[in-house]
């Protein structure tokens, strides 16, 4: 019997530059795919911040707006204290203040069913 060669004639062996081309192929698209896995991580990640922090500056323009209108307020609030007028309103009325000569009439609680 005639001794057979251990590889087909038409096919060869795989040289060992291709394994090596196969491996260093294999080391690249392993750094690749954990680069992508980083980068989606990180965007994800990212986007969750941001959502957040939106959520934030809603809560905090609302509490501006409400901080605006008050101090609006404060502002009427303080031209009208200049006033003499408003001032003698305000004492009748919460205080119970009166010029002399004037009488306080109150009216009585009614009350409550």
């Amino acid at each position: 019997m005639a001794m057979q060669a251990p590889y087909p004639s038409n096919k060869q062996p795989h040289s060992s530059s291709d394994k090596g081309a196969r491996r260093r192929m294999r080391l690249l698209m392993m750094i690749v795919l954990c680069f992508v896995v980083w980068a989606g991580l990180t965007s994800v990640n990212q986007a969750e911040f941001v959502r957040s922090k939106k959520a934030q500056l809603s809560i905090l323009e609302d509490k501006l707006a409400l901080t605006k209108a008050n101090n609006e307020k404060l502002k009427l609030e303080i031209t009208r204290l200049n006033d003499s007028e408003y001032i003698e309103q305000i004492a009748k009325k919460d205080h119970q203040m009166i010029f002399p000569g004037e009488t306080l009439f109150t009216e009585p609680d009614s009350p409550e069913e």
